[in-house]
């Protein structure tokens, strides 16, 4: 005699295993270190990206200082010498910047390994810019201190 049970009715139901309930602080702990991460790569490839395309920060005050020679005599000086000023600011300080006299000359020849401003044409930074009567050709002095950024350029 024939079988005529149909084997299919004979199958147990499958089931799949239970997945444990997560709490909602659970899903929000998920969430938050997701967001995280993914706004630490973020500022990482933005970092990374801006660092490829910024210029040297003496290209910056290269730039500011050739935007001086064009100012009368009287008003390059000073210019100039508040370029510098920033410019020591900006890579070694505050308090190497504030510094005044023979320390402040000392301090850009420390910076720029030269002698050029306590025995050159660079004391016109210091001395010429409290003289009534200009003693210093400051026409020249733009163009060096271009040459004494450019060669602290990476």
């Amino acid at each position: 005699m024939v079988d005529t049970v149909d084997p299919l009715n004979a199958l147990q139901a499958i089931r799949l295993p239970v997945v444990p309930a997560s709490s909602l602080g659970e899903q929000i702990s998920a969430a938050l270190l997701a967001g995280m991460v993914a706004a630490l790569l973020i500022q990482l490839v933005l970092a990374y990206r801006n660092k490829k395309r910024a210029e040297p920060v003496e290209q910056t005050f290269i730039r500011a200082l050739e935007d001086t020679f064009i100012l009368p005599e009287d008003e390059r000086l000073t210019a100039q010498a508040s370029v510098i000023r920033r410019y020591v600011d900006v890579v070694a300080g505050d308090i190497a910047a504030r510094k005044q006299g023979e320390d402040w000359l000392e301090e850009l020849d420390g910076l720029f390994q030269t002698e050029f401003f306590r025995k050159g044409a660079g004391r016109a930074l210091h001395e010429g810019l409290y003289s009534r009567q200009p003693a210093f050709e400051t026409a020249a002095l733009g163009p060096r201190l271009c040459e004494l950024l450019q060669g602290r350029m990476p």
